[in-house]
This record gives structure tokens, sequence and C-alpha cells, in this order.
């Protein structure tokens, strides 16, 4: 026990170290605003990692499916972008939300089927709902309209190809790294029309975005396979709430140091976006064997190096990790030899029994681990509250047991995405 009181100690040490920026960077505002990530209405939803099997039949095949729900009574626009694992987009488009509507969107659909959504049906907004032309802030509802959207086969095999192999046909230099099923993740943003600008151009950021948090939604992962799988888990998806809340890109300033998509907006109107920054310190725990043959996978977000370009984004394929710690159920900490390598892509999915992460000191099956996943890429940014910034990550984790249960849910942050990278370097223990 003396070792846990050395460690709350260590930890309450590391907290009074970043409270003079915790200070600083306090927000009050009308809507509860701060950096602390919560599950409440936000202008920008994340699915940090999806996984689709695009060769399988669909009572075989893995699936990822998710909802955005308009929690307000105007009509709403939400964009949605698959991103591969290293940061690329490959498919964007809108769908138009009544008042208080909710839209389930399955991946296997688009990948395989080549469906989007259909908001033809959202013509006639409901009984309690506002008429559809009763947003001022939507400057144009021009193709939100329009119905089931057939996308053609070709393109959606160069999407496959992008999410699967990493290449294609259109692209010069790789954009995603191979493995057998489609991996990336997704964002959800609430904007001002059904522009189709791509999210690659920095007008997106400073002209269509929108600022109102009223967005939620989920997300379920299935396997159906009963001979590999016959499992599910699901979460809310990461919820981002704009600070200030409402008006336009050009009506307010932020008091965040930088914001979730800093690496995409204008050079001189950084923090345009005004999404909250997401946290780079983790607490996650793991059971891994046992009777029940438990495992643990950790799915694990990451903010890349680069923020666009498809010759360029192999720059994410191996982001690195500053520290991480395992402890045991007797308080036994483990790390990786200083010379180990470790990095993954923006979205990876990797077994607690995997030597990515350090080994087991005793015989037990269960414990925690201390993330620290900052990459170091932001330690010469500047920002208005700290010489420098940590990277922006967020953790899941995914237990099943016996091929019959399945959960998943975020990890602990140990800090929140306005902590200076100074205040997040040291591991619990000193260790180093």
């Amino acid at each position: 026990m003396r070792r846990v009181y050395a460690l709350v100690a260590l930890l309450l040490a590391s907290l009074v170290t970043a409270a003079p920026l915790a200070k600083k960077t306090a927000i009050a505002t009308e809507n509860g605003a701060s950096c602390d990530i919560s599950t409440s209405p936000a202008a920008t939803l994340l699915l940090p990692r999806f996984e689709v099997d695009v060769d399988k039949p669909a009572n075989e095949g893995i699936n990822t499916i998710f909802s955005v729900i308009n929690t307000s009574r105007s009509p709403q626009i939400a964009r949605i972008t698959l991103w591969t694992d290293q940061g690329y987009p490959t498919l964007w488009f809108n769908v138009f939300l009544t008042g208080y509507d909710v839209q389930p969107i399955s991946l296997r659909d688009i990948l395989v089927l080549g469906l989007i959504p259909d908001t033809g049906t959202k013509a006639v907004s409901g009984p309690k709902s506002g008429p559809n032309d009763s947003n001022p802030k939507l400057v144009n509802t021009e193709g939100c309209l329009e119905g089931n959207v057939n996308v053609p086969a070709s393109f959606i095999a160069d999407i496959r190809s992008m999410l699967t192999a990493g290449t294609s046909k259109t692209k010069e230099c790789r954009v995603g790294t191979a493995h057998d099923k489609a991996i990336g993740y997704v964002t959800i943003d609430l904007v001002n029309s059904c522009s189709l600008l791509s999210p690659l151009d920095m007008s997106y950021y400073s002209q269509l975005l929108l600022f109102d948090n009223v967005l939620t939604g989920d997300f379920e992962l299935i396997n159906p396979d009963a001979n590999l799988g016959n499992y599910a888990g699901g979460n809310p998806l990461v919820h981002l709430k704009a600070i200030p809340e409402g008006g336009t890109a050009q009506s307010a300033a932020t008091p965040l140091p930088y914001t979730f998509y800093d690496r995409y907006t204008p050079p001189g109107a950084r923090r345009v976006d005004r999404r909250q920054p997401l946290p780079s310190v983790f607490a996650a725990r793991f059971i891994q064997g046992g009777t029940t043959a438990f495992a643990t996978d950790y799915v694990i977000w990451r903010e890349g190096t680069v923020a666009a370009g498809e010759c360029v984004a192999a720059l994410n394929a191996e982001l690195p990790v500053t520290s991480i710690v395992r402890f045991d159920e007797d308080e036994n900490p483990t790390m990786n030899a200083p010379a180990a390598a470790q990095t993954m892509p923006l979205a990876a999915s990797l077994s607690t029994t995997s030597p990515f992460f350090p080994p087991m000191a005793g015989l037990g099956v269960s414990g925690w681990m201390f993330l620290n996943l900052d990459s170091r890429v932001g330690a010469q940014e500047k920002t208005p509250f700290s010489s420098s910034r940590p990277s922006q990550n967020w953790v899941l984790v995914s237990m099943r047991a016996e091929g019959r249960y399945g959960v998943a849910y975020d990890a602990t942050a140990m800090a929140n995405g306005c902590t200076s990278s100074a205040a997040v370097a040291k591991t619990p223990g000193g260790l180093q």
C-alpha cells in the first residue's frame, strides 16, 4: 500500500503543478464551457475508429454503425467525413436533420452497397420541430433534400481501396495503412449548408462550420461471426463542444489555447473552428485471460503530425508515444525498454497482450495502464497559455469474453486538452 500512497502523492503533485495553467484557461460561459470533454450536446462528434469487413457477407462480417441526433427544435445540417487511419479524407456527405431528428448510418451500407443515407424523406418536419426553413444560420439547403444517393460502384471501390490497401488509382501517394478490413475514423460537423467543399480546404473551417452545441450520437461495433467473434460493443461518440457557443466564425473568438481542428484552420485564423481540444494522458483498465477468456483492446485515435495532402499522409503512419506504464493487480509497474520504438497510426486498435505494451510483471490477469500518448509534434507550437502543447488523443477500452459479451467505454482522461506538455510529461512514480 505504500506504493499506492506514493503514487497518489505524485499524481496530486502533478495536478498542483498544472493548477496555474488550469486557472489561466478556466472558462465561465452560459453553456458551462470548459476544456473537459463530456457526453453533452456538441458541435462536432468523433468516431475514433471504425472497422468494416467489406469482403464478407453481412451475417459474418464486422460492421460499424453510428447515429447522429439533433437535440434542437430547429433543423440542422451535419457534415460526415470518412478518413483513413493516416488522416486522409476519402468520402464526405451531408445529412439534413429536422428538429429532434435522428439519423442512423451503417458504414457497411456505404462501403459495400454504395448507399448514402436518404434525407429526401425529411422534407416534412415533425409535429414538435420547427419548419425546415426556421434556422436562419443555414445559408443554403440546396442539395440537402435530394433523396437516396447511390454512389457509383467505381468510386466506392476506390474509397474501399484507400481504407483497406491505403492506395488509390487517383492518388500518387499512399494515404492509409494496409489491412484486410476497411479501417479509419469519422468526424461529424455542424455546418451551415450542404456544400461539398473538401475538408482539406481551409475555407471549410472558416466558412462552413457552425457553433451551436446541438449534436449528440453513439456507435456500435458488431462482429456476428460465431466462430471468430459473436460479440458487439457500443459507446457514445466523442462530443466536442464549440466554445463559445453560437454565432458565426467571425462573430466570436475562442479562449481555447488551441482547437481540435487546429492543424486544418487557416494560418491567419487559427482556432477559428472553436472545437474543444482532446487530451493526451489516460488511465485505461485491462483484463486479459482468466477462466472466462477475457480480452481487452485499446481503441486509440491520434492527432496527426501533418494536416492535409495525399503525399504527406504517410507521415501519420507511425506516430510516436511518450511513455506507457503497466500496473498489475499487485501494483507492480513495467515499461518497455527505452530503445523500443512505440508508434501507431491515427486510428488503431491494439490488444493489451501486444508487445507494443509493457509485459505483465506477475501472474495476475488484470490491472491498468498509464498512457502518455503525446507524440511531441506540438512541442514547439506556441499557444496563448503556454510555450508548447501536447498532441491530441482519445482512448476507448474494448472488452469481450466467452465469445458472448462485449463492452466499450472511454478511458479516464488524466488531463484535459488545455494542459501544457510540460504538465503531463512525467509518468506515475517518476518513471521515465
